[in-house]
């Protein structure tokens, strides 16, 4: 008897749609113009939104994903952190053009995941453009927070709570913490 495949990898149309609204290059130029702060936090609401618009269509959902569904349905178990954790891989693929995101924890209580320097294609356009002492003050921090902030409030996980333990500029690293309260 032949066992069904199973199709665990995502279609490059999806990163590449994403990556085409949502580019560094975009947000960093829009803040340029601006220096306004919030052109970072709308951009990761509706970047966010928009992964997970396109990531629950029927043509980008992949078997991981169906499988999280399924236990979700059968037990109440692993939504957190596993479906986040999905969209918010979709981002950071699309976005940073990573080959791997970097997750440090992923259980039921906790998920944490890096972005190293030189991996954030935002942080890189705007580090082309500002004095190292704007870049310090990482303005884009809040857009980050706003993505993955977004990504729980869709889910409806309102006991999750996130925080950012290691920016940039002083660890070489931005890591970001979603603890279940």
């Amino acid at each position: 008897m032949m066992q069904p495949r199973f199709d665990y990898n995502l279609k490059e149309e999806l990163f590449k749609a994403i990556e085409d609204e949502f580019g560094a290059a975009k947000v960093a130029q829009k803040y340029l113009e601006s220096k306004d702060v919030s052109v970072f936090e709308e951009w990761g609401k509706n970047l966010m939104e928009k992964t997970y618009e396109l990531g629950t269509k029927p043509e980008f959902v992949d078997h991981l994903y169906e499988m999280v569904q399924l236990v979700s349905e059968k037990t109440g178990e692993v939504r957190f952190p596993h479906e986040a954790q999905r969209f918010i891989e979709i981002v950071c693929l699309s976005i940073h053009l990573m080959s791997v995101v970097l997750i440090q924890t992923a259980y039921n209580k906790e998920l944490s995941f890096s972005i190293v320097e030189g991996t954030c294609t935002v942080h890189n356009k705007l580090k082309e453009s500002l004095s190292e002492e704007e870049l310090k003050a990482l303005p884009c921090k809040g857009g980050c927070l706003t993505t993955w902030k977004t990504i729980f409030n869709i889910l409806k996980m309102d006991d999750v709570e996130v925080s950012q333990t290691q920016e940039i500029p002083s660890q070489g690293m931005c890591t970001f913490l979603a603890q279940k309260k």
